[in-house]
């Protein structure tokens, strides 16, 4: 399966885990950080495998591709924090043109402070406490990373404007023309950039987005399918069925119906 850009609906998520995850590749515009409290987590990052021991920290900096792989031999008791960068302003302007050599702070590397911030934030406290142990730990742990300037090609820096336009307007109608009109250039230089950067066309990059946000409303909403597949931005409802199952394996009424299976985890 192709990375997906995944969409969430808050700036600040805070998950407590107790079983190692599985999760295919994706990106998304987040700072992402997992932290180890026992057991394991297995991880890619950037196309290299890592696994995320007791008391170590892993950081997913914006638009890395990554994904969550399990061991059958390990389990994990872990936090995962998801922060939107515009939600610090300024406060880390490292993550905007830098990436870390290596994405895993070692325990050894961790302090005190970091480690009760770690150790106190919860999925169930309120947004301004977890904003402040957030704040605390990504201050902390930026100094323990050792950075290096992710330098923008033209064509990156276009492709991160355009995947900033689809995230903010999927829900309307986007092709290569509009795409082109609006940041001017051809329509081929369009297509060359999801050709070589997403290794997908336009169409299938949208089908992505959009099956992520319908699959999002089918769990969290209760609305008919209908409204879900246009309000994602689908034109049709057989479309919206066809892309959906291409990227699911399963027809969106099939995940409705099975949803409980689908959100429920799995113990290894």
């Amino acid at each position: 399966m192709l990375p997906f850009y995944e969409i969430r609906k808050t700036e600040l998520t805070v998950k407590h885990n107790t079983y190692e995850v599985k999760f295919p590749e994706h990106f998304h515009k987040y700072i992402e950080l997992l932290y180890v409290y026992d057991g394991a987590q297995h991880i890619k990052i950037d196309n290299k495998n890592y696994c995320v021991n007791k008391g170590e920290l892993a950081v997913i900096f914006p638009d890395i591709i990554h994904s969550y792989f399990t061991d059958k031999t390990k389990t994990a008791d872990e936090l995962l924090i998801m922060c939107d960068p515009k939600l610090l302003g300024s406060l880390f302007p490292s993550f905007k043109n830098h990436i870390p050599n290596n994405p895993i702070v070692y325990e050894k590397d961790i302090s005190e402070e970091t480690f009760f911030a770690l150790s106190h934030l919860s999925p169930d406290s309120n947004f301004e406490v977890k904003f402040g142990y957030t704040c605390i730990i990504l201050s902390n742990i930026i100094n323990a990373l050792i950075l290096t300037n992710d330098i923008r090609t033209p064509s990156k820096d276009l492709t991160y404007k355009i995947t900033e336009y689809i995230e903010n307007n999927f829900t309307q109608d986007i092709t290569r023309e509009t795409l082109a009109k609006i940041f001017n250039v051809n329509i081929y230089y369009i297509s060359r950039i999801f050709k070589e950067h997403f290794k997908m066309n336009l169409r299938s990059y949208l089908g992505l987005i959009r099956s992520e946000y319908a699959s999002t409303l089918i769990r969290t909403t209760n609305r008919t399918l209908t409204d879900i597949a246009f309000d994602s931005g689908f034109d049709s409802i057989r479309t919206f069925n066809r892309v959906f199952k291409d990227i699911y394996g399963i027809s969106p009424s099939e995940f409705k119906n099975n949803i409980i299976n689908y959100t429920k985890p799995s113990k290894t």
